[in-house]
C-alpha cells in the first residue's frame, strides 16, 4: 500500500501532465525577414492559452552593445498557434539573438541564434501575363524594399504549377535577380486551368527555410494549340507583309491615348 502523500503526488503529477504545458526548444520557433521583422510562434497540442507568456529578446549588435525588446504572445488568426513579433533596426548577418520564454515570471527556457541560421525571406507575390504567342509571361515581387543588394542577389524563387485540383507539379528555381520566367504554352495541355504558386529561398542559410506559399496565380491555356499557332502565324504573315504597317496597327488611336 502506498502512503497517502505519496498517492497525492501521483494523482498531482498526473493531473499535470495532462493540463501542464512544459514547453520545450522544439515548440519555441523564431525567424526574421532580414529587413526589419522578428516573428516567433509557440505551439503545442497541449497549450491551452496564450495569455501569460512572453518572450524577452536580446541581440548582441557587433559585440559593442545590446538591445533589448519584449514580445506578448497572442493567438494567431490564422492557426491555433502564439505569436508574437517585434521590429528590429536591421539585421546583421553574424550577430546573436537570446530568447528567453516566460510565463509570468517563471523562465521556462533560454535559447540563442545566430541571424543568419533563421532567415525565412518574405512571401513573394506573382503576377502572370499570356504573350501573343500563347506562353505566360511569370513575374514576382519580392516585397524587400531595405534588403542589401548581395542579399537581393543570393534568394532564389521557387516556382510550382500544375492543373488546377491535381496533386501533379512541375517545379523550377530560379534566381530572383532575373526577375521574370515564361512558361511554354505548347508543354500544357490546351484548354485547362492551371495554377502557380512560389515560395522564396535564401543562400544565406543554404536555402533551408523557404518563405510562406504566395497567393495562388491562376492561368488558362488555348482552347486548342492549333488556335494558338493560327495566331503566331497570321501575326508574322503580317508583319512580312508589310512591317511598317504592322507597327501602324500597334500604335494606340489617338482617343485611346
Amino acid at each position: 500500500m502506498f502512503p497517502r502523500f505519496l498517492k497525492c503526488q501521483i494523482i498531482i503529477a498526473l493531473i499535470c501532465h495532462a493540463f501542464c504545458y512544459e514547453p520545450t526548444e522544439e515548440d519555441l520557433k523564431c525567424f526574421n525577414d532580414y529587413e526589419k521583422e522578428m516573428k516567433c510562434s509557440l505551439s503545442t497540442d497541449r497549450l491551452k492559452s496564450c495569455s501569460g507568456y512572453k518572450l524577452n529578446i536580446s541581440r548582441n549588435v557587433f559585440n559593442m552593445f545590446q538591445e533589448m525588446y519584449a514580445c506578448i504572445f497572442e493567438r494567431s488568426h490564422n492557426s491555433d498557434k502564439c505569436e508574437c513579433r517585434i521590429n528590429v533596426k536591421g539585421f546583421v548577418i553574424t550577430e546573436i539573438f537570446t530568447t528567453t520564454l516566460l510565463e509570468g515570471s517563471n523562465v521556462l527556457l533560454s535559447k540563442t541564434s545566430k541571424t543568419e541560421d533563421f532567415i525565412k525571406p518574405k512571401t513573394p507575390v506573382l503576377s502572370v501575363q499570356k504573350t501573343e504567342n500563347g506562353n505566360f509571361y511569370v513575374t514576382w515581387d519580392d516585397q524587400y524594399k531595405l534588403g542589401g543588394r548581395h542579399f537581393l542577389e543570393d534568394l532564389k524563387i521557387n516556382l510550382a504549377y500544375g492543373i488546377k485540383g491535381e496533386l501533379e507539379k512541375i517545379s523550377k528555381t530560379v534566381p530572383n535577380t532575373v526577375g521574370s520566367f515564361e512558361i511554354v504554352g505548347k508543354n500544357l495541355q490546351p484548354n485547362t486551368n492551371y495554377v502557380l504558386t512560389a515560395t522564396m529561398s535564401t543562400g544565406y542559410n543554404d536555402h533551408s527555410i523557404s518563405s510562406d506559399q504566395s497567393t495562388p496565380a491562376e492561368f488558362t491555356t488555348c482552347k486548342s494549340i492549333y488556335i494558338c499557332l493560327k495566331v503566331i502565324i497570321v501575326t508574322v504573315l503580317i508583319v512580312l507583309d508589310n512591317p511598317y504597317k504592322f507597327i501602324h496597327v500597334l500604335q494606340p488611336h489617338p482617343q485611346m491615348k
